[in-house]
């Protein structure tokens, strides 16, 4: 019974230890960095974030579900956005949520909503 007690007192600690690492990146300037490579830049404050990559530009809508997972709906995008992608495909909502922070940097796995695929990526805040 101890060991059930300390183990679930343990697991307390860890998630609130991560939630408060998770609140200093809602906001600021952002680098999306996969393999070494720089694939976009963000900035984001409490409710919107926009994203940079290449020639294409969006904005999306955050809504913060709890302190490390947040919702992100498409708002705006450049025509360079758009002229790339086929007329009918949707822009499905996306959920992202922060898995493990270190630093600067932090974790995160996207989903669509409706969607089998996770994608991850590792940010890094800059400002």
């Amino acid at each position: 019974m101890k060991l059930k007690i300390l183990i679930l007192l343990f697991a307390m600690s860890f998630t609130t230890y991560a939630q408060e690492n998770c609140k200093k990146f809602r906001t600021g300037k952002f680098q999306n960095i996969e393999k070494g490579i720089v694939k976009s830049t963000i900035e984001r404050n409490d409710s919107i974030q926009c994203e940079y990559f290449a020639d294409k530009e969006i904005k999306l809508e955050i809504t913060w579900i709890d302190e490390c997972t947040y919702k992100l709906k498409l708002v705006w995008g450049n025509d360079a956005f758009w002229n790339r992608r086929p007329k009918d495909m949707p822009t499905p909502d996306l959920i992202v949520q922060i898995t493990k922070t270190n630093g600067n940097e932090y974790e995160q796995e996207s989903k669509s909503e409706g969607e089998d695929f996770i994608y991850k990526s590792t940010l890094t805040k800059i400002e």
